[in-house]
């Protein structure tokens, strides 16, 4: 009789081309996982794998069990949220986030985890949006929350919230705040953004676009912390969330500008492959609805006068 284990070790396989791969997905030994496959094979009296040099590709019969194998597994994690203990629930999680998640309401998630889900370990890792995507493809994460949407339809998402960003100046470059400037008025000005592997970088791409510009002056940071510091010094000017750095707005460190049009809203999803929702992802899918909260205070994180990890 063949068991879950054989399934899952069959069905990833299949779905990441190789055992390596599954194996990092089930936290076990690609050993491990080419041994249930085999065990399998064995149980169904031929080869469901064909152990390509590049690649594990599925043979006429894998493609008939595979999803069976699917269906199988997703019955398993309806039985386990119905049935089992949250304190029961293991397993480890995956989770990339951008940078404003990490500086608002990642700590609070993952500490939320660690006390109603306790055997469930969240990893977090911060990266750009485009980069994430590609990762959630590569199954090298399994959680991805950040701006969209822009993925394809293998993906699916549940949203979170939108933020506002405005455009933010130095006092330093002596732009009245109370002109109203165009999108080509910008253009005067070097712009600080974070590069191309940002969600947001590719989502206001759109938006330049559609005022007919074509941004010469760009100078690219992967930290939003620095970016701010960057524009208190009047390195140019730069799009940021207008709740979060309200407060050196106010202590007159920044300056916001009035742009029209307004910048599009940005729109936090979590993202996750179709076929990797199971029974300790879809937890931790919910239990980021709830505390989901991007309007904690930019003083929290940088001093008023820009120096890091100095309170206001």
């Amino acid at each position: 009789m063949f068991t879950l284990k054989q399934l899952e070790a069959f069905y990833w396989s299949g779905l990441l081309g190789s055992f390596s791969a599954a194996a990092k997905k089930l936290h076990t030994t690609q050993s491990a996982i080419a041994k249930r496959v085999a065990e399998l094979e064995s149980f169904v009296g031929a080869s469901l794998l064909d152990r390509k040099p590049r690649a594990l590709l599925l043979t006429g019969r894998g493609r008939l069990l595979y999803p069976l194998a699917e269906e199988m597994l997703e019955v398993n994690t309806r039985i386990v949220r119905k049935m089992i203990s949250p304190d029961a629930l293991e397993g480890v999680v995956r989770l990339g986030a951008t940078e404003l998640i990490g500086m608002t309401w990642l700590a609070k998630l993952i500490d939320e985890t660690r006390r109603r889900y306790p055997r469930i370990q969240l990893l977090p890792d911060i990266d750009g949006g485009v980069t994430l995507y590609e990762r959630l493809g590569e199954g090298s994460v399994d959680l991805a929350i950040m701006p969209g949407p822009f993925w394809s339809h293998e993906y699916d998402s549940v949203p979170l919230a939108s933020i506002k960003n405005a455009w933010m100046a130095s006092p330093k470059l002596n732009i009245d705040p109370d002109s109203v400037l165009s999108a080509r008025d910008l253009m005067n000005f070097p712009i600080i953004s974070q590069p191309t592997n940002s969600a947001l970088s590719y989502l206001y791409a759109a938006w330049f676009a559609q005022q007919g510009i074509d941004v010469k002056r760009v100078m690219t940071c992967n930290s939003v912390s620095v970016i701010v510091q960057m524009t208190m010094l009047g390195l140019g000017i730069s799009y940021l969330p207008a709740f979060f750095f309200r407060p050196w707005v106010e202590q007159g460190k920044l300056v916001e500008l009035k742009v029209r049009p307004l910048l599009p809203d940005v729109n936090y999803h979590i993202v996750y492959k179709k076929s990797v929702l199971n029974h300790i992802i879809a937890p931790i899918i919910e239990l980021a609805q709830e505390v989901c909260d991007f309007h904690l205070q930019g003083a929290m994180i940088i001093g008023p006068l820009g120096e890091l990890d100095k309170p206001a």
